[in-house]
C-alpha cells in the first residue's frame, strides 16, 4: 500500500513548485504582449516615449521570465522524480504538449538576449521582429502547459494498453484540438493579461504618487487601465467556459461550485466503482495472455469504470476483495471538497469585480483628465488582486480535479513514485530554501529597476551596426 505521508509530501513539492510557476508566468505572459504593442507603436509613431516604455517594462519581464524558466524546468523534473508512475503512465501523450510548452520558453530565452541587449545592434524592424518572437514563445509555452494540464482533466485521443498499463497516443490531433484545453488556454491568457495589467497599473500609479517618471507613469498607467479593462469584461463574458467542459468530472466541480448537493455524484461513482472492479479482475485474465472474444468484448465494456476500481488501492493493495467498508471510503474520497471550490470561486469573482471596478475608475479619470491621489494611492495597493483573482482560477481548475491525476483513470496516490518519507521531506526543504532566494532576488532587483526608473534607456539605431 501506498504511504498517506509520501502522497502528501510529493503533493506538497509539486505545490510550492506551481505557486512559483502562477506568480511568475502569468505576469511575463502579459507583459510580452504589451512590450509587443509599445514597441510596435514606437517604429509606427516615431515617439521616443513608446521605447522607453519598451526598455523599461522588459527589464521588469526579464526578471519575471527567469523565474518562470526556473519553475518551470524544476516543476517538469517533478514528473520523473516524484511522480514516476504518472510519467510511465502517460508518457506517450504528455510529450507533446510538454514539447510544445519547453519550445516556447527557450524561444523566448534565446530572443531575450537580443532584446536587452540589441536596442544599438538591431534597426527597428529587426529589434521589433525580436520582441514579438519573445510574445509568440510566451503564448506558445502557455498554450502547450495548458495542453498538458487540459488533457489531465479531459483525457482524449489516447487509450489504455493492457498488457503495458499505460496511455498510448491513438490520435494526436484529438489532443491538439482538446476543447476543454483550449477553453483553459483563452481564460488563463486572458487572466495572465489582467495579471500584467494590474502590475503595469500598481507601478506607475506608484510613480504618480511620488511624482517621478511622470510621462512614462502616465502613458503607461492610460495603457494599463485600458488594456485591464477590456480583458476583466472579455473574462466576465465568456465566464465559466472551462468548468463546463467534457466529462463527469467537470459536472462534479460545477456542482461543487455552487453548492448543490453531491447525492447522485455519489451513487453513480458507487455503481462505477463496482463496475471497476469487474474490469480490474477481467484486466488481470488479459494480462495473462487470455485473448478470448467474450473476454475482449467483456472488458470493452467495463474498461471505461477501470480508473474507479484504483480508487480503492488506497485503502487495499488487491481491489477485486475490498469490503463494503472500504467501497464506501473510495465512494467518498471520488468527489472534490466543496467548500475549497466554493468559496474558492468566490474569492476569484469578489476579486474580479473590484479589478473590474478599479479598471473602470482609471479610464473614467484618464478620460476626464483628473489626477486624484486616492486612485493612485488604490491603484497601488490593489497590486495583489490581480495574482489572486488568477490563483484563485488555478486552484479551482486543479483542486476540482481531485482526486485524479487524469480524470476518470489514475488516482493521484497511484502516480507517486515509491521514495522515502526522508527523501521527500530533504528534498521539499532544500526546494523552498532555493525558492526563497530567487524570490528574494527577484524583489530586489524588481525594486532595484523601478527606483532607477528609465534613467538608463538607450537610443535605438535606425539602422543596424549588425544583425546576427
Amino acid at each position: 500500500m501506498i504511504s498517506e505521508t509520501v502522497v502528501v509530501l510529493s503533493r506538497a513539492q509539486f505545490a510550492l513548485h506551481a505557486v512559483q510557476y502562477f506568480l511568475f508566468v502569468p505576469l511575463t505572459l502579459g507583459l510580452s504582449l504589451l512590450l509587443a504593442g509599445l514597441e510596435s507603436w514606437f517604429v509606427i509613431s516615431g515617439q521616443e516615449v513608446y521605447q522607453r516604455l519598451t526598455q523599461f517594462w522588459g527589464k521588469l519581464f526579464a526578471i519575471g521570465f527567469g523565474l518562470s524558466m526556473a519553475s518551470s524546468l524544476a516543476m517538469a523534473c517533478q514528473f520523473g522524480a516524484n511522480w514516476s508512475y504518472f510519467s510511465h503512465y502517460v508518457g506517450d501523450v504528455f510529450a507533446m504538449p510538454l514539447l510544445l510548452g519547453f519550445a516556447g520558453l527557450f524561444i523566448v530565452a534565446n530572443a531575450l538576449g537580443w532584446f536587452l541587449l540589441g536596442w544599438q545592434r538591431l534597426g527597428k524592424g529587426a529589434h521589433l521582429g525580436v520582441t514579438w518572437l519573445i510574445a509568440i514563445g510566451c503564448h506558445l509555452s502557455l498554450f502547450g502547459f495548458l495542453l498538458a494540464s487540459g488533457w489531465m482533466q479531459n483525457p482524449v485521443g489516447a487509450e489504455l494498453n493492457p498488457q503495458t498499463l499505460r496511455l498510448e497516443l491513438l490520435d494526436s490531433s484529438l489532443v491538439l484540438s482538446n476543447p476543454l484545453a483550449w477553453a483553459k488556454f483563452v481564460h488563463s491568457l486572458l487572466a495572465s493579461y489582467v495579471v500584467a495589467a494590474g502590475f503595469v497599473l500598481a507601478i506607475s500609479a506608484y510613480y504618480l504618487i511620488k511624482q517621478r517618471e511622470t510621462e512614462l507613469a502616465q502613458c503607461s498607467y492610460r495603457i494599463a487601465a485600458a488594456f485591464g479593462l477590456l480583458t476583466v469584461i472579455v473574462i466576465m463574458a465568456i465566464g465559466d467556459t472551462s468548468v463546463y467542459g467534457a466529462g463527469a468530472m467537470q459536472h462534479n466541480k460545477l456542482a461543487a461550485i455552487n453548492g448543490l448537493p453531491s447525492d447522485a455524484a455519489l451513487e453513480q461513482n458507487r455503481q462505477r466503482i463496482g463496475n471497476g472492479v469487474k474490469a480490474y479482475s477481467l484486466l488481470q485474465e488479459l494480462r495473462d495472455d487470455k485473448k478470448e472474444p467474450e473476454l475482449l468484448a467483456a472488458f470493452a465494456a467495463a474498461k471505461v469504470d477501470l480508473g474507479y476500481a484504483l480508487l480503492l488501492k488506497r485503502w487495499r493493495e488487491s481491489v477485486t476483495d475490498a469490503s463494503p467498508a472500504q467501497i464506501e471510503q473510495a465512494v467518498r474520497a471520488s468527489l472534490p471538497a466543496t467548500a475549497p471550490l466554493y468559496w474558492g470561486y468566490r474569492l476569484m469573482i469578489a476579486a474580479g469585480a473590484l479589478l473590474a471596478l478599479l479598471f473602470l475608475a482609471a479610464n473614467a479619470v484618464n478620460i476626464l483628465g483628473w489626477r486624484h491621489a486616492w486612485l493612485f494611492k488604490a491603484s497601488f495597493y490593489a497590486l495583489p488582486l490581480p495574482w489572486l483573482a488568477s490563483a484563485s482560477g488555478w486552484f479551482i481548475s486543479e483542486f476540482g480535479r481531485q482526486p485524479w491525476l487524469v480524470a476518470d483513470m489514475l488516482p493521484i496516490w497511484q502516480g507517486v513514485s515509491t521514495l522515502t518519507v526522508a527523501d521527500l521531506a530533504v528534498s521539499l526543504v532544500a526546494y523552498g530554501l532555493a525558492y526563497t532566494g530567487l524570490l528574494a532576488l527577484a524583489v530586489m532587483l524588481t525594486l532595484k529597476f523601478i527606483e532607477q526608473g528609465s534613467a538608463d534607456a538607450l537610443p535605438i539605431n535606425q539602422e543596424p551596426s549588425y544583425v546576427a
